[in-house]
C-alpha cells in the first residue's frame, strides 16, 4: 500500500509540472502547444573538483600535514666558525664534527686514503666518518710497514711496495696512532668520528661543516695537542634558521719537534 501511495503522489507532481509548463509554453510562444516537461533528474555526476584545483590544494595539504607532525622544512646550511687557543690564536689542524646525533649506518662503505710519500704519511691527521674502509698506497720505492696498536682499532699490514695492502674498516669512533714499523718517525692520526659531517680547520683556523640537515646538534672540537677533553668543547645548535659563527678554544701542549727523516727517497 504504501508504495501505492509514493506512486500516486509522484504522479501527481508530475502532472501539476505539466500543467504550469503548458501554461508557460502559451503565453510565450503563442501556439497552444504545450511541451511536456522532461521527469525530473537525479542523475546527475557529482560536483568534481577541476584539476588545476587539485594541483594547487594537494601541495598545500601536504605542507599542513608536515607543520601539524613537526616536520623541519627548512632547507640544509652551511655552519662556519672557528678554533683558536688560550691566546686567542688559530689552530689549524684542528677537527670539528658532529657528536650528536650519530649517523645511521651508510648502505655502502666510505672510502678514504693515508698514503706515503717522501717517508711521511700524507696527511698527517685524517679525519673519517665510521665505517670508512682506509687504504694505504705505498708510493715510495721503498717498503714500509704501516700498524697501530690503538685501542679503537689495531691492525698490521708488513712489508709492502705500492698498492697492495688490503684496505682497513674502521668501525668505531676515536682516535687511532698510525706508525710505521721500519721508520720511527713517520706518525699519522686517524681520527673516527660518529657522523659523516665533519671539517678541518685551515692555516687561519677557519671551518665550514657544508650542507647540515635541519635539526639539533651537538658539535666538538678536536685537535692531536689538544688537553681539552672533547666532552667539554661540546656545543649545541640548531640548524633551520640564523645559525652565528662559532668559536672552540682548545688548551694546546707545546708542539714536539719531529725527528729529521733519514736517508734519501729510494733508500731504507
Amino acid at each position: 500500500m504504501e508504495h501505492l501511495v509514493k506512486y500516486y503522489l509522484k504522479s501527481k507532481d508530475i502532472t501539476s509540472l505539466r500543467a504550469q509548463r503548458s501554461n508557460l509554453d502559451g503565453k510565450g510562444r503563442g501556439n497552444g502547444i504545450a511541451s511536456l516537461p522532461s521527469a525530473p533528474r537525479n542523475d546527475r555526476p557529482p560536483l568534481r573538483l577541476r584539476q588545476p584545483f587539485r594541483l594547487h590544494v594537494w601541495p598545500i595539504l601536504f605542507f599542513l600535514l608536515l607543520v601539524a607532525h613537526g616536520v623541519s622544512i627548512a632547507a640544509a646550511a652551511d655552519l662556519k666558525g672557528k678554533v683558536v687557543d688560550e691566546q686567542g690564536n688559530s689552530v689549524p689542524q684542528a677537527v670539528v664534527f658532529v657528536q650528536t646525533p650519530a649517523a645511521a649506518k651508510a648502505t655502502t662503505p666510505r672510502k678514504a686514503t693515508l698514503d706515503q710519500i717522501d717517508k711521511q704519511f700524507v696527511p698527517n691527521v685524517l679525519p673519517i666518518a665510521v665505517g670508512t674502509e682506509v687504504q694505504f698506497p705505498n708510493h715510495d720505492q721503498i717498503h714500509h710497514h704501516v700498524y697501530s696498536f690503538s685501542r679503537v682499532k689495531s691492525f698490521d699490514l708488513p712489508l709492502y711496495k705500492g698498492e697492495t695492502a688490503p684496505a682497513v674498516a674502521f668501525d668505531q669512533p676515536g682516535v687511532v696512532d698510525v706508525g710505521c714499523n721500519i721508520h720511527d718517525w713517520m706518525s699519522a692520526v686517524i681520527l673516527v668520528v660518529p657522523s659523516p659531517y665533519y671539517a678541518t680547520t685551515d692555516a687561519n683556523g677557519a671551518f665550514v661543516l657544508s650542507n647540515l640537515p635541519p635539526g639539533a646538534y651537538s658539535l666538538v672540537s678536536w685537535h692531536e695537542r689538544s688537553r681539552t677533553k672533547i666532552a667539554d668543547t661540546a656545543k649545541d645548535v640548531r640548524v633551520g634558521g640564523s645559525i652565528p659563527e662559532l668559536t672552540f678554544t682548545l688548551s694546546l701542549k707545546p708542539a714536539q719537534v719531529r725527528p729529521a727523516t733519514s736517508g734519501q727517497r729510494g733508500s731504507r
